[in-house]
């Protein structure tokens, strides 16, 4: 398949070029011109391949006689575009022209793409090309074939397993090209696209959360990176991992990979860690006979099967008993509930609450230090209503040490049946030998 490759300043001049002529200009010339300045033009036969594949270059290629939902060739928007680059005529592919086409003799560019590029937008893709042709006097011009690639920058986000498990699960990686943005958590699976407004582009890439060596002792973590020579087309798979060094410690590394290169991008972290905090203290190094051992943290919801969503009205009850042999070393609950998220926010709650110790509660999207008047807020809302608050929740020495904690959420209930939708809370629960549990409480409320 031969694939005409165009100048820079070209694509320069007709890639980007924006909107579409709304009417359909007639290429005849009048009474004046005559049939020695006008050639054809046939676009009947015209075939588009798409490549959705971006692995390879040479693989991936989507041909109009071929389907895919995603992709729905016949609303590509095609343009011709004279030598003074102007639109001269405009139509969707599925609508071309069967006929040939009178024009002037001349040279020409043919476009077609997918739509719009928006700034940034997960899963939204655009490709398009261009291809000049020449219009020759007295003679027909026939374009049979045109390959269109991604005209955006597509960025995907990894982890690597054994660092994956030791990110706070509030972590986020925002990636930035130009002024758009998108935010990747944990657990993001898509791919980013973005515009790319030069002909190479910069990847800003700011991880942002926390980090436990031994999946514990969670630290603050902040890392902001560059890659530079972007292009367009370009899939650029940021792959985060661990990275051991000679003298024991361990750094957070980037790998950067695309069709070309496989680039190691050190980024470092403020405070590295001994190889003695990385030994997994659940590995059960120390168990000689190979037997299982059972977690000695268990959650139990008083009447009800945790491991079921359970839709819940103002009847409800909410008794959860949590148990730790070894004492309570430290209790978090991430409320995730979309219908609650705007309603916290509006009362001064964050999302992920600390019970162990309050002033360490933050924002899973937007993890930050609570300041002291927040602590306070935060505290009294952790009273239950009789008192004056809101949730009622154990807290501080309630929790810490405890080898049994009765967490309810009964008076809740009430008001939680008010919102519509699924109302999930995520506990983390770590003993005070390092152990840890991470049951959830999911429950479904069909609104008032």
């Amino acid at each position: 398949m031969k694939i005409v490759k165009l100048t820079v300043v070209a694509l320069l001049a007709t890639l980007f070029t924006t909107g579409c002529v709304a009417e359909k200009i007639s290429f005849s010339e009048g009474e004046s011109a005559t049939i020695s300045d006008k050639g054809l033009l046939s676009l009947a036969d015209l075939a588009v391949d798409c490549r959705v594949d971006d692995n390879d270059p040479n693989m991936g290629i989507l041909s109009t006689k071929a389907t895919r939902s995603s992709v729905n060739i016949d609303e590509f928007e095609c343009q011709i575009i004279d030598s003074n680059n102007e639109v001269i005529n405009s139509f969707k592919f599925g609508e071309r022209p069967t006929e040939a086409i009178e024009m002037k003799t001349g040279d020409y560019i043919f476009k077609i793409q997918s739509g719009n590029i928006p700034g940034a937008e997960f899963d939204a893709p655009a490709y398009g090309a261009v291809k000049p042709f020449k219009i020759v006097r007295n003679e027909t011009t026939t374009l049979s074939e045109v390959v269109c690639s991604l005209l955006q920058i597509k960025v995907s986000v990894t982890y690597a397993p054994d660092l994956f498990e030791r990110l706070g699960e509030q972590t986020v990686t925002t990636v930035t090209v130009g002024e758009n943005s998108l935010v990747f958590s944990l657990t993001e699976s898509r791919a980013g696209f973005f515009l790319a407004p030069l002909a190479n582009n910069t990847i800003e890439l700011s991880i942002k959360g926390t980090y436990a060596a031994d999946k514990v002792n969670f630290k603050p973590l902040e890392m902001n990176k560059e890659v530079t020579n972007v292009k367009v087309g370009q899939h650029s798979k940021v792959h985060f991992y661990i990275e051991h060094a000679a003298q024991g410690n361990i750094e957070v590394g980037v790998t950067l990979r695309d069709w070309v290169t496989d680039e190691i991008i050190p980024c470092n972290v403020a405070d590295k860690v001994a190889e003695e905090e990385w030994k997994d203290p659940s590995s059960g190094d120390d168990n000689e006979g190979g037997e299982v051992i059972e977690n000695p943290i268990t959650v139990e919801w008083i009447g009800y099967d945790m491991s079921q969503r359970v839709t819940i009205d103002p009847t409800t009850t909410g008794e959860i008993i949590i148990r730790a042999e070894k004492g309570i070393k430290e209790l978090i609950v991430h409320i995730d509930s979309p219908a609650l998220a705007p309603i916290l926010s509006s009362v001064g709650l964050v999302d992920v609450i600390n019970l162990s110790y309050p002033e360490k509660s933050y924002d899973y999207a937007n993890p930050q230090t609570l300041t002291a008047d927040q602590v306070d807020l935060l505290k009294n809302m952790l009273k239950p209503a009789s008192e004056g608050g809101l949730l009622g929740f154990k807290y501080g020495d309630d929790v810490i040490n405890q080898t049994e904690v009765l967490f309810s959420i009964t008076d809740f209930m009430v008001p939680l049946s008010a919102f519509a939708g699924d109302h999930n809370f995520h506990f983390t629960i770590t003993d005070n030998d390092g152990n840890t549990a991470k049951p959830s409480l999911m429950l479904k409320s069909n609104g008032l």
